[in-house]
């Protein structure tokens, strides 16, 4: 979580795609609850929003 938080923490506004994808594969490596599984969702529809196509998601 902690690679999330410094992730996060460093984009100024919308993060791109390449930092959503970093952000993906971190929430990947932790257990699937309630929480992570909205972290992951929320961060698909921004990589969507953003124009990428999902297939070039790393973290599915």
């Amino acid at each position: 979580m902690e690679a999330i938080v410094k992730i996060a923490a460093s984009i100024d506004e919308i993060p791109t795609v390449e930092e959503t994808d970093a952000m993906l594969d971190e929430l990947r490596r932790l257990p699937r609850n309630p929480s992570t599984v909205k972290m992951i969702d929320d961060l698909l529809e921004i990589r969507t929003l953003l124009g990428a196509p999902l297939s070039r998601t790393r973290a599915e």
